[in-house]
């Protein structure tokens, strides 16, 4: 009886020693959509300035869903279909640009902001496009860190208090999108622009 017992430990000790050491299942990358949403990713790559201006990403609600300062990684989950957000670069003078989303649920999206000497259109923006990268693969260089995770409380009460003025910018902006199509083009993110989950995971 006293071998069984013994023989009944040992295997329970064998089973939770193999529990402990199974390994853990992963968290979700950052970079993956979340459940039903889409997910867009702004990067703006390093460059020594002498101000750094900040760019706040709005949505249609006057939400800020992002803001990026120099050298950050931003990540913000939005819902599928078609969409126009408010890119806004500083904020004594602040510009208005125009980026609309066409979202696929699941997939994620990269667009790049550089600053540049354009008092209208301040910041460059460049959508990265799947089919416009090696083999179509997600950009390993986003995966090497995590997204920067900012306060966007601030941002939304200051685009509140500048509603007016910001409405009329962007209304500006608007009408160079209606004459000018490669704007409108070149800031438009596609459907196809994405990345599935299964691509975004390294």
């Amino acid at each position: 009886m006293w071998r069984r017992t013994i023989a009944a430990a040992l295997v329970a000790s064998w089973v939770g020693v193999a529990r402990a050491d199974d390994p853990k299942p992963q968290a979700p990358s950052p970079y993956v959509a979340p459940e039903g949403d889409a997910l867009l990713v702004f990067v703006r790559p390093r460059k020594r300035l002498a101000e750094d201006v900040l760019y706040s990403v709005v949505n249609a609600r006057g939400e800020c869903i992002g803001v990026l300062g120099n050298d950050w990684k931003v990540t913000a989950a939005i819902r599928p279909g078609t969409q126009t957000l408010m890119v806004v670069s500083g904020v004594a003078q602040p510009q208005v640009q125009l980026l609309q989303v066409q979202a696929t649920k699941g997939h994620t999206y990269v667009v790049t902001m550089r600053p540049r000497v354009n008092r209208k259109s301040p910041v460059d923006l460049t959508v990265l496009r799947r089919r416009d990268q090696p083999l179509k693969a997600f950009p390993a260089a986003i995966l090497d860190t995590n997204p920067f995770r900012s306060d966007l409380g601030d941002c939304t009460a200051w685009v509140a208090a500048k509603r007016e003025r910001l409405t009329s910018k962007a209304e500006a902006a608007k009408e160079q999108w209606s004459v000018d199509p490669e704007v409108r083009s070149a800031q438009t993110v596609r459907a196809n622009d994405g990345w599935p989950a299964k691509e975004v995971l390294p």
